[in-house]
C-alpha cells in the first residue's frame, strides 16, 4: 500500500499510450495493472497548492484564499482570451502570468468525443492530446502568446465544440475524421488578421489508449461522495481510469487528495 497526493497520470506517447502514476516517490505503470484490482482509499483530507491540508476545498480543488488569490486559479487559466500579460497588464502575479502566457502556444484540432478545438502550450501539446482522451489531432496554428490563442479559439467557438463529452469519448474509439480536410474548413472561417500564424503541414497524429473493455454506461464516482474507489482496472483514456462494471474514475479531478492506494492481484 502506498500513501500520498494524486497526481494527474503521467503519460508518454507509445502505441498504445504508456500511464504511471506517482505516488509516495514511486512510478508505479499503470498499463502493468490493466486486469488487477485496485484501490483509491481516501483519507478524508486535501492538500492545497500552498500545503495546506484541508477537511474540503473551496472551488476546483483551492482553499478559499488561493482560489481568489493565486494566479493558477485565475480566469485566463480558463479563458485564454482573457489574457493580458503580453500587454503588460497584470491579472494576479504579472511575473507568473509573463512565464505562463508569453511562450509559443498551438491552436489544434482534436478528435475525441467528436471534432473540437483546443489551446495548449507549443511543448505541452502531445501530453495534452493525450490528457483529453484525443484519438486523432491536428495543430492549426502556431501564435507567440496565450491571448492570441483564445481569440483564434473564440472565432472558432462559433462553429466547434470547444470541450469533450466524457461520456462519449469513454464508450469506444470516435469514428476517423479527415483532419485535413476540416482543418481547411476552419481557415475559412478566420478573419485575415489571424491567417499568418496558420501552420503548415499535414501532420495528423495518432492516438492509442490501453483499454481492455470499454463501458457499456459510464458511471463515474468521485472519493468524495464514495471515500474507497476501485475495482478491477480495464483501461485508461485521457485522465480517467475506467473499472469493471462501467465505473469510471477521473485521475484529475482528484488531483491533490491525500489517499492510500493499494493493489491486489
Amino acid at each position: 500500500m502506498y500513501s500520498g497526493i494524486i497526481t494527474k497520470l503521467h503519460v508518454k506517447y507509445d502505441n498504445p499510450i504508456q500511464y504511471s502514476f506517482l505516488i509516495e516517490d514511486n512510478l508505479i505503470s499503470f498499463n502493468s495493472l490493466l486486469n488487477q484490482n485496485i484501490h483509491f482509499h481516501w483519507s478524508g483530507k486535501v492538500q492545497c497548492i500552498c500545503n495546506k491540508i484541508l477537511s474540503k476545498f473551496y472551488r476546483q480543488n483551492f482553499c478559499y484564499k488561493c482560489y481568489w488569490n493565486a494566479p493558477e486559479a485565475s480566469q485566463s487559466i480558463f479563458k485564454p482570451e482573457l489574457c493580458q500579460a503580453d500587454l503588460g497588464i497584470e491579472e494576479r502575479d504579472l511575473d507568473w502570468e509573463k512565464k505562463f502566457q508569453l511562450s509559443p502556444h498551438f491552436v489544434y484540432l482534436a478528435n475525441s468525443s467528436g471534432l473540437k478545438v483546443g489551446v495548449t502550450r507549443k511543448n505541452q501539446h502531445m501530453t495534452r492530446w493525450m490528457d483529453q482522451g484525443a484519438s486523432q489531432a491536428i495543430v492549426l496554428a502556431e501564435v507567440p502568446n496565450r491571448r492570441i490563442a483564445g481569440l483564434i479559439e473564440v472565432e472558432l467557438k462559433q462553429v466547434l465544440a470547444d470541450k469533450t463529452n466524457y461520456r462519449k469519448m469513454l464508450m469506444g474509439t470516435p469514428v476517423q475524421l479527415n483532419l485535413l480536410k476540416e482543418k481547411e474548413k476552419c481557415i475559412s472561417f478566420l478573419p485575415l488578421e489571424y491567417k499568418s500564424f496558420l501552420q503548415k503541414g499535414d501532420v495528423v497524429t495518432n492516438i492509442n489508449y490501453p483499454v481492455l473493455e470499454y463501458p457499456k454506461k459510464v458511471n463515474s464516482v468521485s472519493l468524495e461522495k464514495k471515500k474507497s474507489i476501485g475495482g478491477r482496472l480495464k483501461g485508461i483514456k485521457g485522465q480517467y481510469l475506467i473499472f469493471e462494471n462501467n465505473t469510471v474514475f477521473n485521475v484529475r479531478a482528484h488531483t491533490r487528495f491525500l489517499v492510500n492506494f493499494q493493489i491486489n492481484s
